[in-house]
């Protein structure tokens, strides 16, 4: 079994993926608002998703967190580092199940796994990739500190590099 991390910020819990989080992202990976993130998915298709993701943790060290509301309790979104093998390098992704849209919820979450990586993993730099027509994922890496780096066409990918700042650079990162 592998020692998942599990961090916080005043509103989430990032924590590993469990039994009751593949409701919710069947849910999501159902809607249209998936197609920034590979779906829309059929339930089979996200649950082998979800465990992408929690698999991550086992090849690479690293993945993306569930976000638990500390509030609620409720699954919000997902949200780390992961490195398939089709990008060019490791990345912070992020997503919002729609309902939770709004609130600020994806930039607290982001804000705690860029600075994970950058500190306790150790990375030299982060990267988003975002597809041009995820205008609200472009605007949260900017308000992230992200830049522009450069377009990137492979593996059947029409997407774009954001380049993030260490938090000791961009004092907008502390979370």
């Amino acid at each position: 079994m592998i020692d998942i991390p599990v961090l916080e910020t005043d509103r989430l819990i990032l924590r590993g993926f469990r039994e009751s989080d593949v409701a919710p992202m069947t849910a999501f990976f159902a809607g249209e608002e998936s197609r920034f993130y590979g779906g829309p998915l059929d339930e089979a298709q996200a649950w082998r998703r979800l465990a992408t993701y929690a698999g991550q943790w086992l090849i690479n060290g690293f993945g993306e967190w569930a976000l638990e509301s500390k509030e609620t309790g409720d699954f919000v979104g997902f949200c780390g580092p992961w490195f398939p093998p089709d990008l060019p390098e490791p990345e912070i992704a992020w997503a919002l199940l729609p309902e939770h849209y709004g609130r600020g919820l994806a930039a607290e979450a982001a804000k705690r796994a860029i600075r994970h990586v950058y500190e306790d993993l150790g990375w030299s730099t982060a990267m988003s990739l975002i597809e041009p027509a995820n205008e609200a994922s472009i605007r949260l890496a900017t308000r992230l500190g992200a830049t522009f780096e450069r377009d990137y066409r492979e593996h059947g990918w029409n997407a774009q590099i954001y380049r993030h700042l260490p938090p000791t650079q961009f004092l907008g990162q502390a979370a």
